[in-house]
């Protein structure tokens, strides 16, 4: 039940399986959570069934609208983050911050988690973790830039929405990008926005090998090259320095 974990949601174990209250139906210890493979959950009041996706997107759904000062709490706390990206990307929060993560259909398939106490994003838990940001948004432009991590990418977002014929965004959780991922760089221009650390260094070399080996065709692979970034004030670019530092600093990346 490492979903149920995740989300902070109160299950008894029964032995064959875990029982916790229907979010459908709202009956105490209905839903019958199964302990294979799946997690198929049946309600035994209302008859509602499905597996750990499904039951996830529902908790997401009954989750509050975000409300401006929650926006504003965040937004103090991740400066260049503005309340309009968050609205774009769809979080919501109930004490955590919660990131609605979909497919390129628009489904959601991960939420990911945002702890303000230990300033930390956790993903939900396998089969269905995620850590590509902006699958759904992706438009006919050849060109595809990736920033590492939510506050880059949001903070991108939210810079991109104003302009005309922006390119393709995605965000990736990590400095890297996941295998299964890769094939969103077919036939695309792409540009890696990763960290100015040995991290993100090591992630733009594992991109470029890995999307070579794959057998995607890229049209191209640029990325931001930090030794050539003026900061004033700094004889070069400080370590760990990324988008959102340098959204901050010169009010644009």
């Amino acid at each position: 039940m490492k979903l149920m974990d995740h989300l902070e949601v109160t299950y008894t174990d029964s032995g064959r399986d875990f029982a916790t209250a229907c979010l459908w139906c709202g009956s105490e210890d209905k839903l019958s959570v199964s302990k294979e493979e799946g997690n198929i959950f049946q309600c035994w009041r209302c008859k509602q069934t499905g597996n750990a996706l499904s039951y996830m997107r529902e908790w997401y759904a009954q989750l509050p609208e975000l409300t401006m000062p929650q926006a504003k709490t965040l937004c103090n706390k991740k400066k260049g983050v503005s309340p309009s990206a968050l609205r774009l990307e769809g979080i919501r929060c109930n004490g955590y911050y919660w990131f609605p993560v979909k497919n390129t259909k628009g489904d959601i398939i991960a939420l990911h988690k945002y702890n303000p106490s230990d300033n930390i994003v956790y993903s939900s838990p396998k089969p269905w973790s995620c850590t590509v940001l902006g699958m759904s948004a992706l438009g006919k432009s050849d060109e595809l830039w990736i920033a590492e991590g939510h506050w880059d990418y949001l903070v991108m977002r939210q810079l991109l929405s104003s302009i005309p014929k922006p390119p393709n965004l995605l965000g990736t959780c990590g400095s890297g990008l996941s295998g299964s991922s890769l094939h969103l760089l077919e036939n695309k221009n792409v540009v890696l926005l990763f960290d100015n650390d040995e991290a993100g260094r090591s992630g733009v070399q594992s991109v470029a090998r890995r999307a070579k080996a794959s057998g995607h065709n890229v049209q191209s692979l640029k990325f931001l090259d930090w030794s050539r970034v003026n900061i004033p004030g700094h004889l070069e670019v400080p370590d760990k320095f990324d988008i959102r530092d340098l959204h901050n600093t010169l009010g644009t990346p």
